[in-house]
């Protein structure tokens, strides 16, 4: 009994290639005769599919599956034209824009030498894919990249956009190194002085409270310091100054640095001054940042309108909230401040 091409496909032995159904379609294909195959984890949506376009050509494309179960045209990516793999284009999905991803999946699928001694390595590092051959070769996937799938070897240079990716990539991975080295030594040097410390906080230099990436230890060596004294230390703006139903107010504007970070950042954040009229103490409480004000805000809705103590007053009663009727996106500024009642 004759076996069926399908069949055929499937007792195919490679001598090139580790997905055996490709290769197959090279060698013994006829013309618009194809085989496909679904993505590995994390890319179960797409399928690829390998059709012959003539003797010597194989072209992949992509089709997507949708969540409910719909289809739609993907992209051509790739040709094989005589074990040459050219990467024509990517995935085209807005979450994966990039040929390193595309030429990934391709190699999972085994798209890639079957010996051992040529093999492909690709991985994401930062900000763009790396990929590395057999003989210590590396650069970043683009469109228009030949690879030999015989030898595994990469037949064209680099075009001046992947070799840009590729550098800015390795510049930002040294400076993450770095940056973490550096934290890692001051979160441990600050380990190590607060159990040896075991409780006498005055024994530890204020400043480890930038330096602990653990919360609890920092809120011991704040709690043992105070914030007032904590915040004498730093660099501050008075932003605003206002007197309000006899109470003074200040609104205070912190550089706070990250030293967890390892990268000497510093943050600048707001918080509200109350002193005390019979005492003359001062109580600080954090609050949001104000928009427009080059500080760090989460959004436009969720912070201070104005950096006013007025404003700030209103975000931490709530008033926006109160008066709009919403929730996380209630503006609060000095138009909405509402003075409390003394109730009799």
């Amino acid at each position: 009994m004759s076996q069926t091409r399908n069949e055929q496909a499937n007792h195919y032995i490679s001598k090139y290639l580790q997905n055996k159904k490709v290769e197959w379609l090279i060698e013994n294909g006829k013309i618009r005769e194809n085989v496909y195959f679904k993505g590995e984890t994390g890319d179960r949506y797409t399928i690829y599919v390998a059709t012959k376009r003539n003797k010597n050509i194989v072209d992949f494309h992509t089709v997507h599956n949708a969540y409910d179960h719909g289809t739609s045209i993907g992209d051509h990516i790739a040709t094989i034209k005589d074990y040459v793999l050219t990467m024509a284009g990517r995935t085209g999905r807005f979450w994966h824009p990039s040929v390193g991803y595309t030429i990934k999946q391709l190699m999972r699928q085994g798209v890639m030498p079957k010996d051992p001694k040529k093999l492909w390595k690709i991985r994401f590092c930062r900000s763009a894919y790396f990929m590395r051959l057999f003989d210590s070769t590396e650069f970043s996937p683009w469109v228009g990249m030949k690879m030999n799938l015989q030898t595994g070897k990469l037949l064209n240079k680099p075009i001046r956009q992947s070799a840009l990716e590729y550098r800015q990539a390795k510049e930002i991975d040294k400076h993450a190194r770095k940056a973490n080295r550096i934290a890692n030594k001051n979160n441990a040097d600050a380990l190590t002085r607060y159990h040896k410390a075991d409780g006498n906080f005055a024994l530890l230099p204020m400043d480890d409270i930038f330096k602990h990436r653990n919360v609890e230890y920092r809120t011991d060596i704040l709690n043992f310091y105070g914030l007032e004294k904590v915040l004498g230390t730093l660099e501050t703006k008075i932003e605003d100054e206002d007197t309000i139903d006899g109470r003074f107010y200040r609104l205070i504007n912190v550089n706070i640095p990250d030293l967890a970070s390892g990268e000497n950042r510093h943050e600048w954040g707001l918080y509200l001054e109350m002193i005390n009229p019979s005492t003359g103490e001062s109580h600080f409480e954090g609050v949001a940042n104000a928009v427009g004000s080059n500080y760090r805000v989460w959004s436009s809705n969720g912070e201070l309108q104005s950096a006013t103590v007025k404003a700030a007053l209103s975000w931490r009663d709530g008033d926006g909230m109160v008066q709009s009727g919403r929730t996380w996106n209630a503006t609060s500024s000095s138009n909405n401040y509402v003075p409390p009642v003394k109730m009799t």
